[in-house]
Parts: C-alpha cells; sequence; structure tokens
C-alpha cells in the first residue's frame, strides 16, 4: 500500500519597510539579507513575504544576492492587513535583559499595540549602571523576529522613558489598571470597556513607596493576576494572555 502526503511549505518572513513605497525593486537591510543567504540558504527567484510593520505586506521574489546584500522585486499587490480597533498599550519596567527580552517577544506574539518601558526606582542591581539604551537598542531585532514568527504585519509603537512618572503622562484617556502582589482584589476583564487600555507591571521588587503613592495619587485600580506570585516577566505575559482571549484574539 502507498500513501501520499501534502506538505505545506511557509513563505519565509522578513521585514523591509521599502515593500510598500513606490519601488517595486529594492535592497533589504543587511542584517535580513545575512538571515536570508546564511539562514535559509535561499536563492534567486526564491520568494518570501515581506511586511513593512505599518499593516502591509507583499510576496517578493529574489533577483539579485551577493555575500552580504539582497534586491527583491515586487511579484504580487500589497495585502492590507486592518489593525485592531483595541488598543492594548503595556507599561513595563526594565529588568535583567535576557528575561526582558523573553519577556517583549512573548507580548508581541500575543499581539500588542504599544510598550512603554520605563527605568523602576527598584531596579535590578545587575542592570542598574548599565546603559539602559543599549539594552533598549537591541529590542528592535527582538521586535522584528517576534513579528516575523507570528505573522502580524504591525511592529507595535515602542516608548522609553525615565522614570514611571514619566511613562503615566503618556496614558491620558486610558482605562488604567495597575498589577501587584499586595492588592485586595482580582483583575476582572469585563470592566475592559474602553478602546485604549493600559496594564501596568512592576519589577522583580516590586513598586517602591514613591511609586505605589504616585499611582495612588492618579487613583489608577491595583489588581491581583493570579493567586500564586508571578515573576516580573510572566506577569505581564499572563495579563496580556487574558485580555487577547477576552477580546477573542486568541
Amino acid at each position: 500500500m502507498s500513501y501520499s502526503y501534502n506538505v505545506i511549505v511557509r513563505t519565509h518572513r522578513i521585514y523591509c519597510k521599502s515593500v510598500s513605497e513606490n519601488n517595486s525593486v529594492f535592497k533589504i537591510d543587511q542584517t535580513q539579507s545575512m538571515h536570508l543567504i546564511k539562514v535559509l540558504r535561499l536563492k534567486e527567484k526564491d520568494q518570501v513575504e515581506v511586511f513593512d510593520g505599518y499593516g502591509s505586506s507583499a510576496i517578493c521574489e529574489i533577483v539579485e544576492l551577493d555575500r552580504t546584500s539582497v534586491s527583491l522585486a515586487r511579484v504580487s499587490d500589497l495585502k492590507v492587513s486592518q489593525q485592531s480597533t483595541k488598543k492594548i498599550v503595556f507599561m513595563v519596567p526594565f529588568i535583567k535583559k535576557d528575561n526582558f527580552h523573553f519577556m517583549v517577544q512573548k507580548l508581541c506574539e500575543i499581539g500588542l499595540s504599544e510598550f512603554i518601558f520605563y527605568k523602576p526606582d527598584l531596579i535590578d542591581q545587575s542592570i542598574a549602571k548599565k546603559d539602559i539604551s543599549k539594552i533598549y537598542s537591541k529590542l528592535e531585532d527582538v521586535i522584528i523576529s517576534a513579528c516575523k514568527q507570528c505573522g502580524s504585519n504591525f511592529l507595535p509603537i515602542t516608548r522609553i522613558v525615565a522614570s514611571l512618572k514619566d511613562g503615566i503622562a503618556l496614558v491620558n484617556n486610558m482605562d488604567v489598571c495597575v498589577f501587584d502582589v499586595n492588592a485586595k482584589s482580582s483583575f476582572d476583564m469585563t470592566n475592559l470597556n474602553s478602546s485604549s487600555i493600559c496594564m501596568i507591571t512592576g519589577p522583580e521588587s516590586g513598586f517602591s513607596e514613591s511609586e505605589i503613592n504616585l499611582l495612588n495619587l492618579n487613583k489608577f485600580e491595583f489588581k491581583l493576576v493570579s493567586k500564586n506570585i508571578l515573576r516580573a516577566e510572566t506577569a505581564p505575559i499572563v495579563i496580556a494572555s487574558l485580555i487577547q482571549n477576552h477580546f477573542d484574539k486568541i
């Protein structure tokens, strides 16, 4: 007896803003080029899906490549995705580098609209004296990689602020919820009625007393996300999953 199998080959995805511009032939940056050449080992006339980070994507064909660069030609019409009408913002602290990158990667895959990254008062000593901008600069690769993998054509907006106070100044006219292990009531997703919501989480050591006072001054609600104490990188992922499931996005 013989068997036949249908093998579905997934088209590789890469990021390049030029795909939605007027030029039908364009070059991609060196990082994306090296990935196609060295990792995927693609050749001329192979096709890839290219997205621009703003919702558009198209099938493109490799027309020229050398050791470090690749030129593509758009061979399909642009496909434009519709962005969700629900804006979900997460205000999260800088934490240990590997945990930080893992958290951001998973939140991108779940599908957030925007990140606000702040430097907490009780920042971990392993990064307290480091240049935060260097940690932040590597995030673009993490975010692009996550969007490539999960199929999203939108790169989330990212903002970096010096403190929680500066971050709060950016969330006017939003429903805001703060998550803290000392909160008295549990998170209730049925109260998420606004089109724009912001979730705030703290670092490994929790919010400082001055940060708690600041959050109380703004009359934000404090909520528990779990009976268990979740890690600083785990809590935002759990919260985002619950929210997206509530809105039928998972």
